[in-house]
């Protein structure tokens, strides 16, 4: 979504605090966002916090005390490519549907005709309301994307449907606006990104050279279509992804722990990490100090975590293979015994592809007997092709 221009619309909403996530989610993935409140939203969230989300004034008047007032306000601000309004309420839903222009939010909903999004908060009787529920029908038959609220407990302690849809729904819908494909939208993705560390004493260890930019490529490819995405991540200098639940690990152990919890229910698991192969025996609980003599470490296999999820999940799962010599019969290899749906080979001795590379070339071999080659291209691009590879074979 980098360089839309949204506009966010507040309504009056004990809700209202959670737009102030979707601000600045659509912030980190590079929209231009502009907030309009409603009088009513201004007694449950401050106009600064949205101004200081967005770096942009905040829009409460329809008649503001300046040169440019009303709409051009918004001209000025932007070219909207969309509006979402979070969270709506039954007053402005009805308004909306029946050309009622008589505030700010209103007369704006009234003149704009950019795709937009409603993503309900009330009570559930005021969202069972014959009028609402009509109103609801004429949003959608003109074309608007009126979200379904989520059932729960609601403010007033009743039990019903009412609550502001999940954040990522909201995500989703904003991507639909832009028709953005979500063959992903309702499923779980767990990917493993970056290298492990292996104690030998406090201060040092074992690991390798993996920069998580591959997992991660593909944790953030996978959420723009739609997925809820878990990424399990060993030390990279990486900034988190927004929209993605992150759990940082260390070691091979740790990362196999965290795989082994949240593997079960997962519709597809990307095994990216570089997990280490051996780790110390007897690692020093205190530095080890320097002196003229030979030191041997004995190290251990690790815990292979593929093996140990064999069986524990119905989920669709591709690994990956770093290789720097007979690449192609390991991968076959590694296919078979793991029992993975899917292999993705790559080397770690070739220029621009594997560790610390923004670059990558792989082949896919799957179960099935077929393989792909996907040329040397950036990450980003031969991650999207990964996904789609592996979700149509």
């Amino acid at each position: 979504m980098k360089n839309k221009n949204i506009l966010i619309i507040v309504t009056g909403s004990i809700a209202a605090y959670k737009a102030c996530e979707v601000v600045r989610l659509l912030r980190k993935e590079g929209a231009n966002v502009q907030v309009m409140m409603s009088k009513s939203a201004l007694e449950f969230v401050g106009k600064a916090t949205f101004a200081a989300l967005t770096n942009n004034e905040v829009i409460t008047e329809i008649f503001p005390d300046t040169p440019k007032a009303g709409l051009e306000h918004i001209e000025m601000a932007m070219e909207l490519d969309a509006i979402v309004v979070v969270p709506a309420t039954a007053n402005t839903i009805c308004k909306t549907a029946n050309g009622v222009a008589d505030d700010v939010v209103s007369t704006t909903l009234s003149v704009c005709e950019q795709p937009t999004l409603f993503a309900p908060a009330m009570n559930f009787r005021m969202w069972q309301n014959p009028a609402t529920m009509e109103a609801v029908e004429k949003l959608r038959k003109k074309g608007c994307m009126v979200l379904d609220p989520e059932e729960g407990q609601l403010a007033s302690l009743h039990e019903g449907e009412g609550r502001l849809p999940k954040i990522i729904d909201i995500m989703n819908g904003i991507r639909n606006l832009f028709e953005m494909p979500l063959p992903l939208a309702g499923k779980k993705v767990l990917v493993t990104a970056g290298p492990t560390r292996e104690a030998i004493d406090p201060v040092r260890f074992i690991s390798n050279r993996s920069s998580g930019k591959m997992g991660y490529a593909l944790a953030e490819k996978v959420r723009d279509m739609g997925a809820s995405v878990i990424l399990i991540s060993g030390p990279v200098s990486l900034p988190p992804i927004p929209e993605i639940e992150m759990i940082y690990v260390e070691t091979a152990k740790e990362m196999a722990v965290s795989v082994q919890a949240n593997c079960n229910d997962a519709d597809h698991l990307f095994m990216v990490a570089a997990v280490a192969d051996y780790s110390p025996v007897n690692p020093a609980d205190q530095k080890i100090k320097r002196n003229s003599e030979n030191k041997s470490i004995e190290l251990k296999p690790a815990l292979d975590i593929l093996k140990s999820i064999k069986g524990k999940t119905k989920g669709k799962v591709i690994a990956f293979a770093l290789e720097t010599h007979d690449g192609e019969s390991e991968a076959q290899r590694k296919l078979v015994e793991k029992g993975v749906d899917f292999i993705v080979l790559n080397y770690a001795n070739e220029e621009g592809a594997g560790f610390e590379s923004s670059t990558n070339r792989v082949t896919i071999f799957s179960k099935s007997g077929n393989q792909i080659e996907l040329k040397k291209d950036r990450k980003d691009r031969i991650a999207q092709k990964i996904i789609e590879y592996t979700l149509n074979n």
